[in-house]
This record gives structure tokens, C-alpha cells and sequence, in this order.
């Protein structure tokens, strides 16, 4: 009873009804999707799940087979995106895809702005040096961008990796303890 009078209560302090999760259908997107739904699912909130293709700028050179080629490409993104829809609105939460075309952060903002999204969801990507120097990932892009509150959730292959290592080295300073490490 206490739990559901807690339930109850955060609903009311954090009205969450509209869940943006942004995947770009790797691997790990279908686990970033079931993330957000069990958030969704938790507040009774719709989810959208949104993929942002990123066309290859096309130079002056183009034939009808490389044409044909993006597009299939294109065609194979909205169906694993649809797929995933598909495994999410079977855990029971009301879910929709949108396929979007175009530079990812604005879109996603866009779409964001536009539904009056309650919180982003998405993950990162543990780019490279030369990506942070850069500024490519596309979470962090989105974090500046977005109009709500932004999830990023980690890459837990790479926390775990980054455990074991921590775990065989001494604690010190910026080290952290492994009795504490999630």
C-alpha cells in the first residue's frame, strides 16, 4: 500500500505523459526502448519512438543505383524501427514510431517541441577522442537542444568493462571503489 501511495505521489510531482526515445537501431537501441517504456509504462505516460535518418551528402556524381541503394536503406531503417515498435507495444505500452529525415538533434528537438515531450530518452555512445573533440555524439547534441529533460543512458558493456578494470587497481583518487560501482 505504501508503495502504491508513493506511486501516487510522484505522479503528481512529476507529471511524465509523453516519452520521446530517440534510437539510432543499433544493437542497443531495443534496450534503450524497453528503458524508456518501463519509464512510460510507470507513469502511464505514450511513447514515441524516433528514428532520425541521416542521409550520405550526395555529390554531383550520382547514378540511379546509388539512388536506389539510399533508398533501400532508408526502406530497411523504418522496418527495423517499426519492428521495434512492434516488441515494445507488447510489453503493453502505447507506443508509436516516427521516421524523420534529417540532422538527428534538431530533429529530435523538433519532435520534442512539437508533441510536448515530457522527458527524452536516449543513449550514448562512448565516442572517441577525436568524436568528443568534435562534438559527434548525438546525445549530447540532443541534451543542448531539447525543450525537456534528457535520460542518457550508458553503455553498460562499457561501465562493465570499465569495472573489471577499476576492480584489479588500487582505490585512489579518481578511482572508484568497486564495493560501490553500481
Amino acid at each position: 500500500m505504501k508503495a502504491l501511495a508513493n506511486e501516487t505521489v510522484a505522479n503528481k510531482l512529476l507529471p511524465i505523459r509523453r516519452v520521446l526515445v530517440a534510437v539510432d537501431l543499433s544493437d542497443r537501441s531495443e534496450a534503450t526502448a524497453l528503458y524508456a517504456a518501463e519509464i512510460a509504462k510507470r507513469f502511464d505516460a505514450r511513447l514515441a519512438i524516433v528514428h532520425v535518418y541521416e542521409p550520405v551528402p550526395i555529390c554531383e556524381y550520382v547514378s540511379e543505383s546509388t539512388l536506389t541503394v539510399i533508398e533501400k536503406e532508408r526502406e530497411d531503417l523504418e522496418e527495423l524501427l517499426g519492428q521495434l515498435a512492434r516488441k515494445i507495444q507488447n510489453t503493453g505500452v502505447s507506443c508509436s514510431p516516427v521516421f524523420m529525415i534529417g540532422a538527428p538533434a534538431e530533429q529530435i528537438s523538433a519532435l520534442a517541441r512539437e508533441m510536448d515531450a515530457d522527458l527524452i530518452v536516449t543513449a550514448i555512445h562512448q565516442p572517441t577522442i577525436l568524436g568528443r573533440l568534435f562534438n559527434l555524439d548525438i546525445a549530447t547534441l540532443i541534451l543542448h537542444r531539447a525543450p525537456c529533460p534528457v535520460l542518457i543512458c550508458p553503455d553498460k558493456s562499457r561501465l562493465d568493462e570499465r569495472r573489471l578494470i577499476l576492480a584489479d587497481q588500487p582505490v585512489g583518487a579518481g578511482r572508484v571503489n568497486p564495493r560501490f560501482a553500481g
